[in-house]
């Protein structure tokens, strides 16, 4: 209820006579309403410019967090900088509402039980929810001394002021009280209004000297016994519910109309809405979505609660960024319990903090990188570069693979392909920052590289300009005939959306062909879409496993309903509900090596309990991990969510797949090539059922301190990831 002057309607003789009555805190009947004639209403104070803060929007386009010793306030549909409010300011004025940023420590300052029956009576005998200046200024007479009784008989006599609102009168009969009661309160009328022995029952306790004031409350304790009742406890959940919507109006979102024919109408239609089977409806009617401002927020590296990163979200500050980190952490972590708290205070940036808090001992996989970044990689396959993926052999830097069409391609790379120089500086040492950005450059850029073909006897100079490249993530398909039987080979590198079109073309091929088996070439492939993996699995497996377990994500115990809503099935359908291709092998070659990660993991162990999964080449990572990519302030934050488990229950390989013969990675023949070691093995095995003679030599170890491993340097190419699509219930 508001507390400031407005027009001379009748309106405002709710609001003035509350405001009499709440001030002398009668002791009965009469003296209130002695009190109420004799008694002025008390001065209405203005605020001040130190305690209120005007902003021009709606409250919805707005966030309101409490950061340390300040409230920030971020415009999310203007786009202007964030607004510091100092703790003093008690008032946020908005075109719609006002927000109360007293309330919640008021509300706090009572006991759950009597905020909620306060709650309760203020819905009883005005038909409304409180605003949250009404609902404050009465906990202040709570506060002052007032007791349940005495704040009954005051609501009960300031609703006779309004009996065209409320329903009272005092001319009314106990009879017809009850009814009303019933009605307003309990939502109890028609089919379901009070029979003659329950208007009799109540009656007789009025008749016996029960105040009126107290007859309701009597009426509300009696209504909630009902609660598992399987006639009436659609009324306590209609009271349940109305009480919920009230204290996330007043309390929660400390609000209040901005003047007072809205501040009774709008409430009244907002308790109206409710039903004993939804709050959708009225919540519509607020109009403010989102956490809770009243909660209690504490600056990042304490201990405590850390807050809501809903609330905390977009405040591009370093100090409410870092509020972010904290308070996410706190919520989706798997690890959260472990995270050992530093002072914010010590880092620069919120990235820098996120990694201080990431626990090493158990997580080599979380990390930050630029949004955008990340979303044109997964989602259009695209990011700056030359087009090549690189690894340190010993004292020389080879190529791997190198995408179709791209700078590398066009300047005639190959896998093998040797990089003796760039700018004219050696690279058979330990890399300095200009050769490894010159190597990776972060933006376009023109470089001179002195390169060495495979068998070639001398070396040759090319330029190369980064471009943006389009990433293949199926690089081959083909049939191989090996010994008068069909070899389905495909080298896959990336789980990513763009990747789903030529997986289905490249299974087709295989169907039509009928392969007699399949070499999945998973190498170089460190993850991505976890939907991606399961579609591919559901391809290969077939029939046998539709509809049955590909894998179960597990969240850490804040989030058992993230656990119970995430299983993840093999499918016959692609995400536009076309048909998939089958192949419905018995058993499938993977070949595998230290980047083999994640997702690409989940492939093999999503498929084990279905068919025979033989594994070529090198042991995989060891990453049975994932997460969904969470924007804030431009920045995309990886933290391990959950892990994840098979159909018969099997997830933990943190050392990585073995594989059943052991074949170095083989840069001197392509891929495709049958001569290539791990593709000859799988070949050899798939014809004897015996892994090859030894004689592969491992390759030399990279040099001490060199940033090239066995991966690509983006760190999004070892993940197992969510489609945002799948998290939108969270």
């Amino acid at each position: 209820m508001l507390r400031f002057k407005s027009s001379g309607k009748n309106l405002f003789a709710l609001s003035a006579v509350s405001l009499i009555l709440a001030a002398c805190g009668g002791g009965s009947n009469q003296d209130a309403k002695q009190a109420a004639t004799v008694s002025p209403a008390p001065a209405i104070q203005a605020a001040t410019a130190a305690d209120v803060m005007s902003f021009t929007g709606k409250r919805q386009n707005y966030t309101i967090s409490r950061l340390g010793s300040t409230y920030v306030i971020v415009d999310m549909v203007g786009g202007a900088a964030p607004v510091s409010a100092p703790l003093t300011t008690n008032v946020l004025q908005f075109s719609d509402f006002r927000v109360n940023l007293r309330i919640g420590d008021k509300a706090a300052a009572l006991s759950v039980t009597s905020l909620n029956n306060l709650i309760d009576l203020y819905v009883a005998f005005f038909n409304r929810v409180p605003d949250a200046d009404g609902l404050a200024y009465w906990i202040d007479q709570v506060q002052a001394g007032m007791n349940e009784a005495q704040i009954a008989e005051s609501f009960y006599l300031v609703a006779l002021q309004s009996p065209a609102l409320t329903g009272y009168s005092s001319s009314m009969s106990n009879d017809d009280f009850i009814r009303i009661i019933y009605k307003n309160v309990l939502g109890r009328t028609g089919t379901t209004a009070p029979n003659a022995a329950e208007i009799s029952y109540w009656s007789s306790q009025l008749k016996n000297g029960t105040p009126k004031g107290s007859m309701v409350r009597a009426i509300l304790v009696s209504a909630r016994e009902y609660a598992n009742d399987a006639t009436w406890g659609w009324v306590t959940t209609l009271l349940n519910n109305k009480l919920d919507i009230a204290n996330y109006f007043a309390v929660q979102q400390g609000l209040s109309y901005l003047t007072l024919d809205d501040n009774i109408t709008k409430t009244m239609a907002i308790a109206a809405a409710v039903t004993s089977t939804s709050t959708s409806a009225a919540r519509d009617l607020i109009g403010v979505s989102g956490n809770p401002i009243n909660s209690t927020l504490i600056s990042p590296g304490t201990t405590g609660i850390y807050g809501s990163p809903d609330q905390l979200a977009n405040i591009c500050t370093p100090t409410g960024e870092k509020s972010w980190v904290r308070a996410h952490l706190d919520d989706v972590y798997l690890w959260y319990r472990d995270i050992v708290n530093v002072p914010a205070a010590n880092y620069s940036t919120a990235a820098s903090y996120f990694d201080a808090l990431i626990v090493k001992s158990k997580d080599r996989f979380s990390f930050t990188d630029v949004q955008g970044s990340i979303d044109d990689y997964f989602q259009y396959g695209e990011d700056v570069s030359y087009g090549y993926t690189l690894v340190r052999e010993g004292s020389k830097i080879r190529v791997r693979y190198v995408q179709p069409g791209s700078p590398a391609d066009i300047a005639q790379l190959k896998r093998g392909t040797t990089l003796l120089s760039v700018d004219n500086t050696d690279l058979s040492g330990s890399l300095n920052d200009a050769q490894y950005n010159a190597l990776y450059p972060p933006k376009t850029e023109t470089h001179s590289f002195r390169v060495q073909d495979t068998n070639a006897a001398t070396s040759r100079l090319v330029n190369m300009t980064s471009a943006t490249v389009a990433t293949s993530p199926v690089l081959q398909d083909q049939i191989l005939n090996v010994n008068g039987k069909k070899v389905g080979y495909m080298v896959f590198t990336d789980h990513i959306r763009t990747a789903e079109a030529p997986l289905i073309t490249a299974m087709r091929k295989f169907q039509t062909a009928r392969v007699d088996d399949l070499v999945l070439d998973l190498r170089y492939n460190g993850g991505g879409y976890l939907y991606i993996a399961q579609e591919l699995a559901s391809m290969i497996a077939g029939s046998k496993a539709t509809n049955k377990v590909f894998e179960k994500l597990q969240y850490n115990d804040k989030h058992p309903e993230w656990t119970a809503d995430s299983i993840y099935n093999f499918v016959d359908v692609d995400t536009s509900r076309r048909f998939l291709p089958q192949l419905n092998l018995p058993r499938v070659f993977v070949l595998t090596g230290s980047g083999t990660c994640s997702a690409s993991e989940s492939i093999i162990n999503g498929l084990k309990p279905f068919m025979q999964v033989i594994l070529i080449g090198d042991t995989t990572c060891g990453k049975p991990y994932g997460f969904s990519q969470t924007n804030n302030c431009q920045t995309a934050y990886f933290a391990i969510e959950f892990s994840g488990v098979n159909a018969a229950g099997q997830g933990d390989f943190t050392n990585g797949f073995s594989p059943l013969c052991k074949v170095s990675d083989d840069l001197n023949h392509d891929l495709g090539d049958q001569s290539e070691s791990r593709l000859s093995a799988a070949l050899t095995y798939a014809s004897t059922g015996s892994c090859p003679a030894a004689g592969f030599s491992p390759a030399p170890p990279p040099l001490d301190g060199s940033p090239i491993r066995d991966k690509s340097m983006q760190p999004w190419r070892n993940i197992k990831l969510l489609k945002s699509a799948n998290m939108q219930a969270r």
